[in-house]
């Protein structure tokens, strides 16, 4: 009898502990977060990621009650930060940026089989923008089409200055050239933005950058718009009837996605923390008119449209290498 009555009795004090234990793991994720937020941008600093990273950091206070730690940490082309991000848990108060570079375009290119992570580490949380990639030339070489691209570069080997050797914005420059029958070298940086600045100070004759990035050097004379990679052009004050790539007939071509990620196995709890926090900074009037001056667009796509955009981009990176 004794011996039943302390079987039972380490039988509800087990119960008992694993309750408290639940009931303490659920108000930490209640509570979260405990400590300040830090978001690493893994590209350049002065980068639009990287920009829009700082602004959307200074509201972290009255959205989630602790400080947003805007930080960068560089190295093949946002590949070395999304590594060592593995190092966090779940529920961590360390998030990252994320793209369509890392997981639709380096694990299938080449080089792929030294990439360290995949797609399922992580959970993204929202997108933050949607910018249109555009080529930019030397503006002494005449180029402002792909008719003229297409002529000028005709027995050449162009350099372009690209963002990673596995990027975006490096997939599309060799898609397009293989279209056009180009060859060409990449020169790659850890940002669009210096990528874009090799080819203002003629270190290269190309670069593909966000429009924010190109505008000073197109408004000055020093680079021309070429192309746009979208399905059609844009019209505006700086670029003003730049084509897109659909128009002339050619499928290598998506927006630029920029997300948030948490480690795999974060709770559903901290994610709509993150995301309603984020949600309505994206809404405030000054991050609006912000991004209007990036030229760049709100597009708050949630983890469905996420994986869709990914799903998108790795079928074209598919057909076109």
């Amino acid at each position: 009898m004794k011996k039943i009555i302390l079987v039972l009795l380490i039988a509800l004090l087990a119960i008992g502990s694993a309750f408290s234990q639940g009931k303490a793991e659920s108000s930490n994720v209640d509570a979260w977060p405990q400590d300040a937020i830090t978001v690493v941008c893994p590209w350049a600093v002065g980068g639009v990621a990287d920009i829009v990273n700082r602004k959307t950091s200074i509201f972290g206070v009255e959205q989630l009650g602790k400080p947003i730690l805007a930080t960068n940490e560089l190295g093949a082309g946002g590949n070395v930060a999304l590594t060592n991000y593995l190092k966090n848990g779940p529920n961590s108060t360390t998030l990252i940026f994320g793209a369509e570079g890392a997981f639709s375009i380096a694990p299938n290119v080449a080089g792929s089989e030294a990439l360290q992570f995949t797609y399922d580490d992580y959970v993204p949380i929202i997108n933050l923008y949607s910018s249109i990639f555009v080529m930019t030339a030397d503006a002494k070489l005449g180029i402002t089409d792909l008719d003229s691209l297409k002529a000028y570069g005709k027995g050449k080997r162009l350099k372009v200055a690209v963002n990673g050797i596995a990027g975006s914005e490096a997939f599309l420059a060799k898609a397009l050239f293989k279209e056009l029958g180009l060859e060409l070298d990449l020169i790659s940086y850890n940002g669009a933005n210096l990528a874009l600045d090799s080819a203002a100070k003629g270190e290269t004759s190309f670069a593909i950058s966000h429009q924010s990035q190109a505008k000073g050097s197109v408004e000055a004379g020093i680079l021309s718009p070429v192309v746009v990679f979208d399905k059609q052009g844009v019209n505006n004050e700086v670029f003003k009837n730049v084509k897109g790539v659909g128009e002339y007939g050619y499928t290598a071509y998506f927006r630029n996605r920029c997300f948030i990620l948490a480690r795999k196995g974060t709770d559903q709890k901290v994610i709509d923390k993150v995301r309603n926090a984020y949600l309505a900074i994206l809404q405030k009037p000054e991050v609006v008119a912000f991004y209007k001056t990036l030229m760049i667009e709100i597009d708050p796509m949630d983890l469905q449209q996420i994986n869709a955009h990914i799903d998108s981009v790795t079928k074209i990176v598919k057909a076109n290498i």
